[in-house]
């Protein structure tokens, strides 16, 4: 019985540190991709097919705000597919419900009535994301010829399209690591695939294998992703040490349809339930505390950050903006604790000290 009643005890235990809870309600028509940039979230999917609503994190009482809903009309009805961002320029794939072609497509957030046609005449377009200067897309035939991972150059004018590889399925979601592309390929071969885009002849690598994801995320050192409607993270150095991070607390199982991170804070779209829900990564919180750094300080000003109590051997340091983007990595040690910073911008950051203890500071 003892046995029994500890089992029952820590299985509840889990379910209550993996609940999320409710962070904006009332959204219609299934919110299912999420972004995030300097702090605002921006949620495709909401009150029209064509719609995307901003979410400004920085406010004391964020709200969800129409910031796109400027699709073409007419006869056809439209819905966008997916959606990316570089600076003030959000880029998306929309889609012509009635012949299930794609048009990808930018807009400026600054104007964002006015909607700037790239490339027309694809098939089905779910994911995309952005590598330099170049749009990465998957592509759908409409023929039944399968799924290619496809780019193009974002620089230039009635850019042509160059595929990268084939062989993908049912992909719904992918992110940029560095070079590295990592893919969700929903159904079969249920698969996160990794591919270095760097290459000659890029590849499709297994890198997470039986999983039925919908959405991911890179954080930091960790892959983030949705696995049958439950938010899973898996380190990029060991993927199979998967961890279950959030899972859904209503009496009716909804999906987690897609993630993204601001300082240890998850915010996930629940898809059929029409909300953004939240959940601490208690494992990201700044406050990670280690003996071997425990008289570690960090100072700064506007052009350096110093490390104070570090000893004579090198320290690995990585900063990161609040939504896991990683900007720069050195070493440093007690006689060389000074590290650049006048290329940043001015926000909040993170600077992790040898993958161990984690600091936040404001340029």
């Amino acid at each position: 019985m003892k046995t029994k009643l500890l089992f029952t005890f820590l299985i509840a235990t889990f379910y209550s540190q993996a609940q999320v809870v409710d962070f904006i309600t009332g959204l219609s028509n299934e919110p299912n991709r999420l972004i995030i940039d300097n702090n605002i979230i921006y949620v495709k999917g909401v009150a029209s097919p064509g719609e995307i609503i901003e979410i400004d994190l920085s406010n004391s009482s964020p709200s969800a705000n129409v910031l796109f809903n400027s699709l073409p009309t007419g006869p056809n009805t439209f819905e966008i597919g997916s959606i990316a961002k570089d600076g003030n320029i959000v880029y998306l794939s929309y889609v012509n419900s009635n012949t299930g072609e794609s048009t990808l497509a930018s807009f400026d957030i600054n104007k964002p009535t006015v909607l700037n046609d790239i490339v027309s005449g694809l098939g089905f377009v779910p994911a995309l994301d952005l590598y330099n200067d170049e749009l990465y897309f998957t592509d759908e035939n409409l023929s039944g010829g399968g799924t290619s991972l496809k780019k193009i150059d974002i620089t230039i004018s009635n850019p042509p399209v160059n595929t990268v590889l084939t062989g993908l399925t049912n992909p719904q979601d992918m992110e940029f690591n560095g070079n590295i592309l990592y893919i969700g390929d929903k159904d079969a071969p249920d698969k996160i695939y990794s591919v270095d885009v760097t290459q000659t002849s890029p590849v499709l690598n297994t890198f997470i294998d039986n999983v039925n994801v919908r959405g991911v995320y890179v954080y930091n050192e960790f892959l983030y992703f949705s696995d049958s409607g439950i938010i899973k993270k898996a380190p990029f150095s060991n993927p199979s040490n998967i961890t279950t991070e959030a899972i859904d607390n209503d009496s009716n199982t909804e999906s987690l349809r897609d993630v993204v991170l601001s300082g240890s804070i998850l915010y996930m779209a629940q898809e059929t339930a029409g909300k953004i829900v939240t959940k601490e990564d208690l494992t990201l919180s700044v406050n990670e505390f280690d003996t071997e750094l425990e008289n570690i300080s960090v100072y700064n000003n506007e052009n350096e950050v110093s490390i104070k109590g570090l000893t004579d051997s090198n320290s690995n340091i990585t900063i990161y903006t609040l939504n896991g983007k990683h900007l720069l990595t050195q070493d440093v040690n007690s006689n060389n604790n000074a590290i650049d910073i006048s290329v940043l911008s001015n926000g909040i950051y993170l600077l992790k000290i040898d993958n161990k203890k984690t600091f936040k500071f404001v340029k």
